[in-house]
């Protein structure tokens, strides 16, 4: 495209030699179709590196939608895994709920007023744990830990009241 306008250029001037005599306004003629050659060529430039540059950020849109869809990945496999460990939390508190069960059957057994006293106290207290195990999916990733330290030491408070209690029915 360039050798086009600059072969039509050379070819305006000796053309315009040829001529004997131009007047003013035809040489300011070829002075504007010069300069608007320029002005093309620049405009023809311009869209090039325009285009260059809109491959170049296709390219880098391409890169980060991949990086992208590759953390989506990361983080689903995250969710997944936090999910699996909750269940699995679950399960061991339901685990120990189960003894506590048996533990407070075992004092139902014994018609000492004590023992009534314990297992109405040992009930409230595992209703209380068991609610607070149901609740486990709605515990955000802020307040986890505070969530297990809770749960924890009820069960350990729970666990230790119901040895107590069995172990003053049985003297």
């Amino acid at each position: 495209m360039r050798k086009t306008i600059w072969i039509a250029i050379a070819s305006a001037a000796l053309f315009a030699g040829a001529c004997k005599k131009k007047d003013e306004s035809a040489k300011e003629m070829d002075r504007a179709a010069s300069t608007a050659s320029k002005a093309q060529e620049n405009v023809n430039d311009q869209v090039k590196d325009v285009q260059g540059a809109q491959k170049d950020m296709n390219k880098d849109v391409s890169k980060d939608q991949a990086d992208l869809n590759k953390q989506q990945g990361q983080l689903d496999s995250a969710k997944t895994d936090l999910s699996s460990a909750r269940n699995q939390y679950r399960d061991a508190a339901k685990q120990r709920l189960a003894k506590l069960d048996d533990d407070i059957k075992q004092l139902e057994a014994r018609s000492d007023a004590a023992a009534k006293d314990s297992v109405a106290r040992l009930r409230a207290e595992r209703d209380a744990l068991s609610t607070k195990v149901d609740a486990i999916g709605n515990k955000t990733q802020a307040d986890w830990d505070a969530f297990k330290k809770d749960v924890d030491d009820g069960f350990d408070k729970a666990e230790k009241d119901a040895r107590d209690a069995l172990d003053k029915a049985n003297k």
